[in-house]
């Protein structure tokens, strides 16, 4: 942050429906099922990259089946068993056709188990799901790949739509985006993968606190009905900041810490200091030691946040390029030893792994200060205007550096961009993070209640269980 004077319906979570077949790559087809031993996980579609699930979560014997984004939730755990039987809601409901009909465009319903003919599938080497009894495949009707397509029986014809893989059980299925650090946990990797699944297709809410303050958050759900995804916090904010990053992620939401961390050898958070950066990466130096005596600190809140299974959005030297903040004022070159320092130093010196790692450019972003892809799991870059127009321009500065296969964030921003504009221009941002005080709780509650319910936002509620 540049220093300046100072309910609807609940939608069902979003994961993974827009991951390409590219990312996909890599995960077996489905396959016989053991003889002694039941294989478990989502069911996803091969043509829609959604998954297999019980429309509405509903346990009701005859409900219909339909795809859906990925989430991680009960409704579309499949469990396959010795006997053929595709189970769901922990192996008490089985999938079967609707009246125990054999014709072509049957629907695919739930049903109570009862081991007959009807319930009993063969999983082919090539994806396929046939019915026992009917002979016919598990298809997406019409080969429609949107949200809420009906899934139904079909003359088994080998396309895409009647293809399906397990995407292997519990917090949502992983994908092969590989994370910066080699070594990051279960979580922060599932972090990393859900922010592919939304790039370009929705964009993730946020919101910065005010250190420990619930006030914007309460302004926000108070007009709105609606929890950002996103809680934005400051590690000088220190031990609240991950107590409360903690207490976020527990709740469902995602947070993302950033760092207003003071020039070494001045202050703690004096960020408009001076420092040289050659002195702060010598060894032996009054910087070196005052900057190391920082990052193990820090190291040691991430560490706590580690141990909890806690992933986290991290943005250290934001605004890079701007020359109000130390980390900058040395140029490019300079800036890009520093984060190169840090991220080794916490990576493999610290053992933190728990981050995915968001470089942070300012509102004219400059590749000199990108350190380059194998230190960067996400782009950003921010700015403040209050006309809530979509930031093209920005967007396309920031990707022009960062390239195009990784997500590309709005990490600080004013004025929310409006939903229907980001849409109709293609400004594919994946989040944004509305900066505190006034920035939010100044803004007009009839656009947040437009914001926070658009179909292409997500808020806390939507976000699938990454833990």
């Amino acid at each position: 942050m540049i220093p300046v004077p100072t309910a609807p319906r609940k939608r069902r979570s979003r994961w993974f429906g827009a991951l390409s077949a590219a990312a996909l790559a890599g995960t077996a087809l489905l396959g016989a099922p053991a003889a002694s031993a039941a294989t478990g996980g989502p069911l996803v579609g091969a043509g829609s990259g959604r998954c297999l699930d019980v429309t509405g979560a509903s346990q009701a014997a005859g409900t219909a089946l339909e795809i859906w984004d990925c989430h991680g939730g009960a409704n579309q755990n499949w469990i396959t068993t010795p006997a053929g039987e595709l189970r769901v809601y922990n192996g008490t409901m089985c999938l079967q056709p609707q009246d125990n009909q054999t014709a072509a465009g049957t629907k695919a319903v739930i049903g109570n188990c009862t081991g007959g003919p009807n319930q009993q599938w063969r999983l082919g080497g090539d994806g396929s799901v046939t019915g026992v009894a009917s002979g016919l495949c598990l298809d997406v009707s019409g080969a429609a790949t949107a949200n809420g397509a009906a899934v139904v029986l079909w003359t088994c014809n080998g396309q895409s739509n009647q293809k399906w893989t397990f995407q292997g059980g519990g917090n949502g299925p992983d994908c092969n985006v590989a994370t910066v650090d080699p070594n990051a946990t279960p979580q922060a990797r599932r972090l990393l993968c859900y922010l592919y699944s939304q790039y370009g297709n929705h964009i993730i809410s946020g919101q910065q606190e005010t250190n420990g303050s619930e006030n914007e958050f309460g302004f926000i759900a108070g007009h709105t009905g609606k929890t950002p995804a996103i809680r934005g916090l400051d590690m000088c904010d220190r031990p609240g900041a991950v107590d409360r990053a903690a207490a976020w992620w527990n709740a469902g939401g995602i947070p993302m810490i950033g760092w207003h961390v003071g020039a070494p050898a001045t202050s703690r958070c004096n960020y408009g200091g001076t420092a040289s950066i050659t002195n702060t990466l010598t060894p032996g130096t009054r910087e070196y030691a005052s900057y190391t005596a920082e990052l193990d600190e820090a190291a040691g809140q991430l560490r706590r946040l580690q141990s909890q299974n806690v992933a986290v959005l991290w943005r250290p030297y934001h605004e890079a390029g701007g020359t109000w903040f130390w980390w900058s004022k040395e140029g490019g070159a300079q800036y890009q030893r520093l984060w190169k320092f840090q991220f080794n130093y916490f990576v493999n010196v610290k053992g933190i792994h728990n981050l995915v790692w968001l470089w942070p450019s300012n509102g004219e972003p400059n590749s000199a200060f990108y350190p380059g892809k194998s230190y960067v799991d996400v782009g950003g870059a921010d700015t403040y205007v209050n006309d809530r127009g979509p930031l093209t321009s920005l967007f396309n500065a920031t990707r022009s550096i960062v390239g195009a296969t990784i997500p590309i964030a709005l990490h600080e921003n004013g004025a929310i961009p409006d939903p229907a504009r980001l849409q109709s221009t293609g400004t594919r941002w994946v989040t944004f993070c509305t900066w505190n005080g006034t920035w939010i709780t100044g803004q007009d509650p009839g656009y947040l209640r437009t914001t926070f319910t658009s179909p292409y936002v997500v808020t806390r509620d939507e976000v699938p269980n990454l833990r």
